[in-house]
This record gives structure tokens, C-alpha cells and sequence, in this order.
């Protein structure tokens, strides 16, 4: 048997917000999709029918409607106390929850020591050629050891980075 769906019962200043929301020109769309799954919710909708008119997995359907029957409490609370933050306390709640991203793959010193390089004109260190490109920069920085891989466009977002100009070998000043 399936289990039945978390029950939504909303204000009549959240009803407001989350229409607003559905139906804004600025509103991202997440947070349009996820405020309608929200009325619809509150209108007794299942998971299923939602899923179906939202045009999302269930599955989704589901976690917003529960994330938002879990911040019921502090949303009555902000209502009563600070109704001006309800609003900001709604889209928090239909956002996505902070990522921590991938751990990062060069080091700050890796990153500065591939910049001093590049500040370095070949002829300077022995090398057959005038000027660097970043494949031959590439080559160079995984030569010396100063990381095991890296690619070319990489090495070229690093001198972007650090506002580098197409002149690359000429030294700063």
C-alpha cells in the first residue's frame, strides 16, 4: 500500500508568496516549479498527479513537499514574529542545499609556481623557443614536476586568472 503524502495546510500570507512566486517574471524557475508543487500540495494533490502537471519526477515532487512540511514550525514562527522575513524563509526552504563542490586539484602553490614559469622567458632557461604557449607551458610545468597533470586550457585559465594578456613571456613590471 502506498504511503500517503505529507499534508501541506498554509497561511494565507504563504499562499500569497508562493503565488507570487509560481507566477513571477523575475522568480527563477526552480523556485517557480517548487512553489506550485507547494499549492498544489496544499490543495491535496498527490505526488503523482503533481509530478504529472509540474512535469518532474515524483520522486522530486516528493522531497519538496516534505522539506516544506519540515519547515512548517519555523515558518509559522517567522510569520508570527518577523512577517517581512517570511518571504525570504520560503525561498530558502524551496532552495537547493549547499554542495560543497570537488576538492580542488592544484594547490596555491602549484598554481603560483606554474605562474612564475610562465613570468619566465624560455630562451632565459635553456629552452629552444622565444615565447610560451600554453601547451608548451603544459609540457614544462609536468616536466618539472610541479604537478602530474594538467591541461593546456587549464594553464590558460590560471594566467587569465592572474591577468595575464596574450603576452605571454614578457615580464611583469
Amino acid at each position: 500500500m502506498p504511503k500517503k503524502a505529507v499534508e501541506i495546510t498554509l497561511s494565507e500570507a504563504e499562499k500569497r508568496i508562493l503565488t507570487e512566486l509560481k507566477k513571477g517574471r523575475q522568480t527563477a524557475e526552480h523556485l517557480k516549479k517548487r512553489s506550485e508543487i507547494i499549492l498544489l500540495a496544499s490543495e491535496g494533490v498527490s505526488n503523482s498527479e503533481i509530478s504529472r502537471e509540474v512535469e518532474m519526477k515524483r520522486e522530486n515532487a516528493t522531497k519538496w513537499r516534505k522539506r516544506y512540511a519540515e519547515a512548517r514550525e519555523e515558518l509559522a514562527k517567522t510569520e508570527e514574529e518577523t512577517p517581512r522575513k517570511l518571504r525570504g524563509l520560503i525561498e530558502k526552504v524551496l532552495s537547493d542545499a549547499p554542495r560543497s563542490g570537488a576538492p580542488r586539484k592544484y594547490s596555491d602553490e602549484q598554481i603560483a609556481c606554474i605562474i612564475v614559469l610562465a613570468c619566465e622567458l624560455p630562451e632565459n632557461l635553456g629552452l629552444p623557443f622565444s615565447h610560451w604557449s600554453q601547451s608548451l607551458l603544459q609540457q614544462e610545468v609536468i616536466e618539472r614536476g610541479i604537478v602530474e597533470s594538467i591541461s593546456a586550457v587549464q594553464i590558460g585559465r590560471f594566467l587569465k586568472y592572474a591577468r595575464f594578456e596574450a603576452a605571454q613571456g614578457t615580464e611583469l613590471a
